[in-house]
């Protein structure tokens, strides 16, 4: 029964009262004890169905009740706030595995958290994770177990494997402490909660390893080539869709942005979250950015513009990280389109110019030609036609001079309606330069359109 059981819980109370009983002992018989009207009003531990739908005909409802109370029967306002709760806290974990513990804190005191036991394991698991970074041990075992507690009082969030992870952290700490017997027997906890069908599968692996690793400190070899013998069997142990890092990360983005352009956004966005899982978990800084960027130009595209600017911010959280400095011409691109939609010309401005700025730095004509076109599309809609006009004619140039047909094309279109709206003379000739241009795209240039599509559609190939 995968209901809300707080909210649940606090409707049956209200009820309870309306209804003439003012205490639970007032509904107390053979079937119903105090102590499981107490757990059914608090939403804590586990009460069966057969007498939560007893007390629901005892205060005059039907078993289907419980329906409105399903997760999947949450207003949709509520879900459109959890989904944004969620891509917070996944930023969160990945500034702090891959920034520091002090920026992640940092986006973690200035959420706005509602009280549901979903949410609440996350984050006492991620402040584990910060005082882990920290070394500060005795927050961070409060913190996993204050996540590990709150799973035990609530089944279904066993799914999210995080019990399962908890005690693998803690044995982690454990073992910085030289505490190897106790490592072990925490990572015996972790294996024993880990939820085969649940999420954040990786940590079967990482708990197997990290057993291997205690044991040979105490030289208990035996014991360590069996763990190893058994994740050469275990389903999980081919994360990746290759035998590199680099080469799976690749495919995912690519994958994620050929669902986008398909409109399959949810498929989109689920592929762009487990590369950007593996991506923090392996630490591939380059990778995380591209992805997080990604991610960011779907929800843009969905006109989920908080969540897409969560996600740019998220990727210039790495900035300092990365060793490819021309992602920061893509990031900076997605960020000025972003705000001209949002219609905040100024900050759109600024992020185009930053744009250009990185694409000559790194030579990059691509990423140049398609911040100028963004920066002179800004100017068109503050009506700034001659600013626009210069803009776009140097974007212009340089997509003629590398026969970049589409981009051309749109370009050409842009520059006449400027003109159109200046009432220049000039409009005749950018005319006839669109139709010649168009006319050799159908005659011979779909192949220079298709190359130009798909060798800018994701990131860079992998490097062996």
């Amino acid at each position: 029964m995968n209901i809300d059981r707080k909210r649940f819980g606090n409707w049956v109370k209200k009820e309870r009262k309306k209804k003439g009983f003012k205490r639970q002992e007032d509904l107390v018989d053979d079937v119903l004890s105090q102590s499981v009207i107490s757990y059914i009003e608090s939403g804590n531990g586990q009460v069966s169905k057969s007498k939560i739908v007893y007390l629901l005909k005892r205060l005059g409802f039907d078993e289907k009740k419980i329906e409105a109370f399903e997760l999947s029967s949450i207003p949709e306002e509520d879900t459109t706030f959890l989904e944004e709760i969620q891509l917070r806290l996944i930023s969160a974990e990945n500034i702090i595995d891959l920034v520091s513990p002090d920026e992640g804190m940092s986006q973690l005191d200035h959420l706005s958290m509602p009280k549901q036991d979903e949410i609440h394991v996350t984050v006492e698991y991620l402040k584990g994770k910060i005082y882990y970074g920290k070394k500060n041990w005795s927050k961070a075992f409060h913190h996993f177990m204050q996540s590990i507690h709150t799973i035990e009082q609530n089944i279904y969030l066993k799914k999210t494997n995080l019990e399962s992870a908890c005690y693998h952290e803690i044995g982690r700490m454990e073992y910085s402490q030289n505490k190897f017997y106790s490592a072990i027997n925490y990572g015996k906890k972790a294996l024993s909660h880990f939820q085969n069908d649940g999420e954040r599968l990786y940590y079967r692996d990482l708990i197997l390893v990290s057993q291997v690793i205690y044991l040979e400190k105490l030289n208990q070899i035996g014991e360590a080539q069996k763990i190893l013998d058994q994740m050469n069997s275990s389903p999980f142990s081919h994360m990746y869709l290759s035998g590199t890092k680099e080469a799976a990360l690749n495919a995912y983005e690519v994958h994620a942005k050929f669902l986008q352009r398909g409109k399959q956004f949810p498929q989109a966005i689920n592929m762009a979250l487990k590369g950007i899982e593996l991506a923090r978990i392996d630490k591939m800084y380059d990778r995380s950015f591209e992805l997080w960027v990604t991610l960011g130009s779907i929800y843009s595209e969905m006109d989920k513009a908080h969540l897409a600017e969560i996600c740019f911010k998220t990727a210039l959280k790495l900035k300092h990280q990365i060793k490819r400095t021309y992602l920061l011409a893509y990031v900076y691109t997605q960020l000025g389109k972003l705000y001209d939609k949002k219609e905040e010309r100024d900050r759109a401005e600024r992020e185009f110019q930053q744009a250009i700025k990185y694409s000559r730095k790194t030579n990059d004509v691509y990423r140049e030609i398609d911040a100028l076109s963004g920066l002179g599309e800004t100017y068109l809609h503050q009506q700034k036609y001659e600013q626009a006009v210069k803009v776009l004619n140097e974007a212009l140039d340089l997509a003629k001079s590398h026969r970049f047909s589409e981009k051309t094309n749109w370009l050409l279109l842009l520059v006449g309606q400027c003109l159109v709206e200046m009432g220049d003379p000039d409009l005749q000739n950018i005319a006839l330069d669109f139709f010649y241009s168009h006319l050799q795209s159908i005659e011979g240039g779909e192949t220079m359109i298709a190359y130009s599509t798909k060798r800018h559609s994701a990131g860079d190939p992998p490097g062996g």
